[in-house]
Formats: C-alpha cells, sequence, structure tokens
C-alpha cells in the first residue's frame, strides 16, 4: 500500500453501509465518500423530509471534514444525488446555509434510488490547509 494514501475510518461518524472508507487522504486532498441521512449516535437512517435529510448528511460530512482537518470553507467540489428533482430548491436552501456565500463546484445527480431508502446522499473532495493537515 502506498504510504501516501490513508484511508480513514471516522469513530464518530456512521457506519458505513457498505464496504469503503469514511473518506481517502492523498496529500492534502480528502476524497469524502457520500454520506447519508444516518444518525451518527444509533447508525439509524432517518427519512425525514429531503431538507432534513440534507442537514443531516451536511452534518455528517462535517465530522469527517473535521476529523481529517478541514472545514466547509476548503471543499473544493460536491456530489449532491438527490430521489426528487422536484426538490431541487428544498435542498439547495439546506445546501447553500452549509457553506455560506463562498461555494464549491458542484454537481447534482436525479437518481431513481439510493441506499437504505434515502433521498439524499452527498460526497465531497476538500482541501486540507498545512497548518491543520492530521
Amino acid at each position: 500500500m502506498d504510504q501516501n494514501i490513508v484511508k480513514i475510518m471516522s469513530g464518530n461518524a456512521p457506519t458505513p453501509i457498505g464496504p469503503f472508507s469514511h473518506a481517502v487522504k492523498v496529500g492534502n486532498l480528502v476524497f469524502i465518500t457520500g454520506q447519508m441521512p444516518t444518525d451518527p449516535k444509533t447508525n439509524e437512517m432517518i427519512l425525514g423530509t429531503f431538507a432534513e435529510q440534507t442537514r443531516l448528511v451536511l452534518e455528517n460530512l462535517k465530522i469527517i471534514l473535521d476529523e481529517v482537518g478541514s472545514d466547509p470553507d476548503h471543499v473544493i467540489q460536491s456530489r449532491v444525488f438527490i430521489t426528487n428533482m422536484g426538490h431541487f430548491e428544498e435542498v439547495n436552501q439546506v445546501y447553500r446555509s452549509f457553506f455560506g456565500r463562498d461555494l464549491p463546484a458542484r454537481t447534482c445527480i436525479g437518481v431513481t434510488g439510493l441506499a437504505g431508502g434515502a433521498d439524499v446522499e452527498i460526497d465531497m473532495i476538500a482541501w486540507i490547509p498545512e497548518n491543520q493537515s492530521k
């Protein structure tokens, strides 16, 4: 295994529902696996409104960002997967509040289904500032 590639499993984020790491760090970049609306304390999928699911997904991503020494200001790119594009604005409102004014590059993809019956999943690529790298 290349020592420059670090696979990360967070003890604070929800347990993955599949065979993957929460994130993979390469240099000062971190590739965060798509997070689901799962309560990190109970590992229970919370299937509320699209806004509620988006909020929980972003909270789970923040747990991993914090653990690797990054934050929403250093997110470079994200992909948002939603099961119903009719809720696009509802998802966007919560998403925008997570980042504030300066938004990362993003792709939003309408899908026919997500694992566990979720309606929202988001993955990210983020920069880890030099003074924060763990």
